[in-house]
């Protein structure tokens, strides 16, 4: 496993070094999620866009299983009111 370093650019973007990208791969437009472990360690993962859609569509529908789409609405509005 080969280390590379980057920098962060003037507006907070960091360039993933192209012998990674190449080794993902990861073009240009690939989504990934990231998150801070901590101040020192960010993990990033690419994301498959459609997988995720897949995902949320699967949830949505045991959502409305559990609950008509009226207390669906009705949850949402009490909870942009707070």
């Amino acid at each position: 496993m080969n280390v590379e370093l980057t920098t962060i650019g003037e507006r907070g973007q960091v360039v993933i070094p192209q012998e990674i990208r190449e080794k993902m791969p990861a073009p240009k437009g690939t989504l990934f999620s990231i998150m801070l472990v901590d101040k020192d360690i960010i993990v990033m993962k690419r994301v498959d866009k459609q997988q995720l859609i897949g995902e949320f569509k699967t949830l949505r529908d045991a959502i409305k299983k559990k609950f008509t789409e009226e207390e669906i609405v009705a949850e949402v509005k009490r909870t942009r009111k707070e």
